[in-house]
């Protein structure tokens, strides 16, 4: 596929056209498969995994902090990946497989959630999605994976690509200040962002 210099050229090209609307057609249909996968893994039984790190870090409640920096960088990236047509749809893409990745991993990694864990109090997603408290969505984080991906997502540009780094490093010690992971979950999170970011320019959908 060429690169677009504009949407407009982009979207008069049949195959960035379907490739967009097929991508967005699926990420919908993750978005509804989500509260179903959710419910089944918090209703399951599953292992407390040994985490010296959970030990030694007592738990505090940092869910503002997790959200501001997460949201803040997602519209940033938004922003910056949508002014090539390519490289937004390289990184819907991207989006896609690493949310599939996490649905398979958390159906085959089944966990308990780690002792202390404070609920993450998201201002967003709890008031449009879920109305319980979701805790057993473990393996891998999607909030340190979702950074992850963008830090991979503009590797070229070092004008962000340190800061979109940091972010994600700060979310998930962030998140295991708050024990809502184990730290296994953390430092998975950045390999499957790197997975997805490596497959999204060879898928053929």
């Amino acid at each position: 596929m060429d690169t677009f210099l504009t949407w407009a050229s982009a979207w008069h090209h049949n195959v960035f056209r379907k490739h967009l609307i097929l991508t967005l057609g699926l990420l919908v249909a993750c978005a509804l498969a989500a509260p179903h996968i959710f419910r089944f893994v918090e209703a399951r039984e599953g292992y407390v995994l040994p985490d010296p790190v959970l030990v030694a870090l007592p738990a505090k409640q940092v869910s503002v902090y997790i959200f501001v920096i997460l949201y803040i960088f997602i519209g940033m990236a938004i922003i910056i990946l949508v002014q090539s047509p390519k490289a937004f749809l390289t990184a819907l893409q991207a989006y896609l497989l690493i949310t599939l990745f996490r649905f398979v991993t958390l159906l085959l990694v089944p966990l308990e959630a780690p002792p202390g864990l404070l609920p993450l109090q998201d201002p967003l997603v709890d008031k449009l999605f879920y109305q319980q408290p979701v805790t057993k969505d473990l393996f891998f984080s999607g909030h340190t994976g979702i950074l992850a991906l963008f830090f991979f997502l503009l590797g070229h540009n070092r004008q962000w690509n340190w800061l979109f780094g940091l972010a994600s490093l700060a979310v998930g010690i962030l998140l295991l200040v708050q024990h809502a992971h184990y730290t296994l979950d953390v430092l998975a999170a950045p390999a499957f962002a790197w997975l997805a970011v490596k497959v999204s320019p060879k898928l053929k959908v």
